[in-house]
């Protein structure tokens, strides 16, 4: 009882956990995590004239308590720790997974997308073309329309100027039917009444001559009513209107004669001339 007794003192410090369970089994103190708290023996002077030796035994069985329970406490914290990091662990895993597949899809869909786009543009190519070969026909139909316009434009003033030069060789009826100058229009013919006398044949000829046919009857009660221009007036008849009968006449005779000739349009349709 007189041997001196020797205190053991615990000393807590904030120290990183790999270092301390790593000194304690030897192993590398890079392969735990940092932060935990822990403990060391700290080495207290002896009291002099103390009984060291009882002392000394109980406090060391204190000490080994508290080491031990303190232990049991550390384990515990790693236990809970490791099931909370195998639960985030697997928790992170499968997120990842998850993210992986729906990455997977995003990619499925980009390429869809692209696909589309793909199509798409050669779709937009294909139109450009057709459009720039539309617009090509385009100018083509123009330029043909306007070239068109243009010769339409001269014929119609050709046109105009032939009529010019043709009226006054024409005279025409309110419904436009018209007859050379000299000819008389009569239920859509005209009809040219000579100023001289010739035989039959002459007189076909002469009616040739001017793009016309001698006129013929076929019945022999038929007749014709035709006003006579003015200046005819008192040299054939007396009155405003003439008879022509057929009569039996030898074909080597010298007659007046009719010419006939189908009536015509108007270029312009001008219903005006008279």
């Amino acid at each position: 009882m007189a041997d001196a007794i020797t205190y053991a003192d615990l000393r807590f410090v904030k120290a990183p956990l790999k270092k301390i369970v790593s000194s304690q089994l030897g192993e590398d103190p890079e392969a735990y995590e940092d932060g935990e708290l822990t403990y060391e023996n700290v080495q207290v002077p002896s009291v002099p004239g103390g009984p060291s030796g009882l002392a000394s035994s109980g406090l060391g069985d204190k000490s080994d308590l508290q080491v031990s329970q303190k232990l049991q406490q550390v384990s515990s914290v790693l236990e809970d720790t490791n099931s909370s990091l195998q639960e985030q662990l697997h928790l992170r895993i499968t997120q990842l997974g998850q993210k992986e597949e729906n990455l997977q899809e995003s990619k499925r869909k980009l390429a869809q997308s692209q696909e589309v786009l793909q199509v798409a543009q050669e779709n937009r190519q294909t139109a450009e073309g057709k459009l720039k070969d539309c617009q090509l026909d385009k100018e083509k139909t123009q330029e043909t329309l306007q070239r068109e316009e243009d010769q339409r434009r001269a014929l119609q003033e050709r046109l105009h100027n032939m009529q010019d030069t043709l009226k006054p060789f024409f005279t025409c009826s309110q419904q436009g039917y018209c007859c050379p100058v000299g000819w008389i229009l009569k239920e859509y013919r005209c009809f040219y009444f000579s100023s001289i006398r010739q035989t039959w044949e002459e007189s076909q000829n002469y009616c040739k001559s001017l793009s016309s046919n001698l006129a013929t009857f076929r019945r022999h009660d038929y007749s014709v009513s035709i006003p006579l221009p003015t200046e005819r007036r008192g040299t054939i008849q007396k009155g405003h209107y003439s008879q022509w009968y057929i009569q039996s006449e030898t074909c080597t005779s010298s007659l007046p004669f009719i010419c006939e000739q189908s009536s015509f349009r108007f270029p312009d349709g001008d219903h005006s001339l008279q």
